[in-house]
């Protein structure tokens, strides 16, 4: 696939326009997606981009089309991102295409920018947080593009407890981040090699705690 190209678009998936309705199908330039969140966690994306540079573009699409980007259409037609952030950095990361297929899960482009900060608060569409788990911070600070994304390494040891089965993948809004939070003053993670995985294993252990029982995707 030449770097630049869209993903395949077929069936009822159209260009964006800041006028379609909730539930449609269409593509976006990544480079146009608002994040709703601070930070990533950059090893997450690293192992997905290289997962994707290693797909054919039907294989592809197909990974994109099973974790759906999501977004809500906004004041002044901008496509807020709500959730696939790691997604959209790594398609980027891997230089396999610079738009993708997303789901509009709302539009308010008709609301002033109060209402509708107010109305993704209601609706957890929003994490004001960055990446030393500090907030809320105000919305004006939110990166305007993915690419501005910064690192969260315990963002990252949450998505690596969850693959080892530490935690039952949840589909709430910003659940990981829950659990990085959780991990962020239990944890240590150093910057020597080896020391994500000692993390990881120390993590794993405190997943399964009665201290944690209450967060998203609890597993005893």
């Amino acid at each position: 696939m030449v770097w630049g190209t869209p993903l395949v678009v077929a069936g009822d998936v159209v260009p964006y326009d800041p006028v379609l309705p909730a539930k449609s199908l269409c593509q976006v330039a990544i480079a146009r997606l608002r994040p709703t969140q601070f930070a990533v966690g950059y090893r997450e994306v690293d192992e997905r981009a290289k997962q994707i540079a290693q797909k054919s573009p039907k294989k592809l699409k197909a990974y994109v089309e099973e974790r759906l980007p999501l977004i809500v259409i906004g004041p002044g037609d901008q496509p807020y991102l709500i959730d696939g952030h790691h997604l959209a950095l790594a398609l980027l990361k891997a230089r396999v295409t610079s738009s993708v297929e997303v789901r509009v899960e709302a539009n308010w482009r008709h609301l002033s920018p109060a209402e509708f900060w107010t109305k993704m608060k209601e609706h957890g569409w929003v994490y004001l947080y960055n990446n030393r788990g500090q907030g809320p911070l105000d919305v004006e600070k939110l990166p305007k593009t993915v690419t501005e994304l910064t690192d969260d390494p315990y963002r990252a040891l949450a998505w690596a407890v969850r693959k080892r089965g530490g935690l039952d993948k949840t589909h709430g809004s910003f659940d990981e981040f829950k659990w990085a939070n959780f991990f962020r003053s239990r944890v240590p993670i150093g910057s020597q090699p080896g020391d994500f995985d000692r993390a990881v294993e120390a993590a794993l252990k405190i997943s399964h705690s009665p201290e944690a029982r209450d967060l998203p995707g609890y597993e005893r």
